[in-house]
């Protein structure tokens, strides 16, 4: 049954949201409601590779809250009873160039969880690193893979199971200092967070257009392997060092961007960097690419990219043969900044991770601004 009146209201079930309710639920917020104008979570949340990402992000804030988010993914695996597909991340190395931007990369992350690898000690690690071409890389025990589609709807039945409202298939129309609403009914709050994800054509809408906040869409692939096979971790190679904050300013990398720029360049016109998962299920999810408006995406997709894609995971891991048995579109705003956080008073915010670590951030930033809601 819900109520008319509530301590808090959140617009948006995504992770921040969602982390947003947790948040304050675990400061003793008694009255807490999630609506969302999806039947269930339908956005970037389930989108993504549910591979929550420490290594290469930016230093200090960035990584702590990808650190801080880790482990409330982790505590909610027991909580919500959701399976950790595997832990640990490889980024393989597969052209010399890149081995030094990975040992400068390793004087300014300050965790002792990462390391450099040879290529010797590569193939130790897993048989599938026998088979390719590369030069060593860097491997890092912290990050942690689960499934999304699975995992966020686990997250909602959880905080459901803790007193939690939701309200679905209900798009919030306008908004007062002190009142939402609906096409159904009028809900009184004390405070609004709103966490619309890549819904940016919305409430909001202004503030989007005035920081040039634009979307970014993604292919997704999954795949099976015709043959059995195990990852030891998620897998990530050279194009990651083009695209992720925390390599961009090492000296080394020039040199690299050199190499990739002439070798790559089909693959870097459409933002494309390899990552590889892998579900309970033996299957891999594959991504991705990267394509972005200030408007609304064109629905027709590229073959040529999915190409792109599967080609360079090829040579990342040559598996054999498999079949692709889903291909998607990701999704996710994309900012100047890695984050925004608009405060329309002192009980009102629209938060959003602006750049695409909402799986692996978002938790810890909501975590943030609830700090300052209360």
């Amino acid at each position: 049954m819900i109520n008319t009146k509530y301590e808090l209201v959140i617009v948006g079930a995504g992770v921040v949201g969602m982390g947003v309710a947790l948040a304050a639920h675990k400061k003793g917020v008694k009255k807490i409601l999630i609506i969302d104008r999806h039947q269930a979570c339908t956005g970037a949340s389930i989108r993504n590779f549910g591979f929550i990402t420490i290594t290469g992000l930016r230093q200090k804030l960035m990584q702590k809250r990808a650190l801080r988010s880790r482990d409330i993914w982790l505590d909610l695996t027991k909580k919500a009873k959701i399976t950790v597909n595997h832990r640990g991340l490889y980024l393989l190395a597969q052209y010399k160039e890149s081995m030094p931007v990975l040992e400068e990369y390793l004087k300014v992350d300050p965790r002792n969880t990462v390391r450099l690898l040879s290529k010797k000690e590569m193939a130790s690690q897993s048989s599938l690193f026998k088979q390719n071409r590369n030069f060593g890389g860097l491997y890092s025990t912290d990050e942690v893979r689960i499934e999304p589609r699975l995992a966020i709807p686990a997250v909602a039945k959880y905080l459901q199971s803790i007193g939690i409202d939701f309200l679905w298939k209900e798009e919030v129309l306008d908004f007062s200092h002190q009142h939402i609403v609906t096409q159904k009914r009028k809900i009184q709050f004390k405070k609004l967070i709103m966490a619309p994800g890549n819904h940016l054509k919305g409430l909001g809408r202004d503030v989007f257009e005035k920081r040039k906040v634009e979307s970014s869409k993604l292919h997704m692939l999954r795949i099976m392997p015709k043959k059995k096979i195990k990852l030891p971790g998620g897998i990530m190679a050279d194009l990651t060092l083009m695209r992720y904050p925390g390599y961009e300013n090492l000296p080394s990398k020039k040199k690299l961007d050199k190499v990739i720029k002439k070798k790559c360049r089909a693959e870097l016109d459409n933002g494309i960097h390899v990552i590889v998962v892998q579900g309970k299920d033996g299957s891999l999810t594959i991504g991705d690419s990267h394509h972005y408006t200030n408007d609304t995406h064109y629905p027709f997709e590229n073959e040529i990219v999915d190409n792109l894609i599967l080609n360079k995971f090829d040579q990342v891991l040559p598996i054999g043969k498999y079949d692709v048995i889903e291909r998607w579109v990701g999704e996710y705003p994309s900012g100047k900044k890695d984050y925004l956080d608009y405060w329309i008073d002192k009980n009102i915010c629209i938060a959003n991770v602006t750049t695409g670590i909402g799986m692996s951030t978002g938790f810890a930033f909501a975590e943030d601004v609830v700090n300052k809601l209360y």
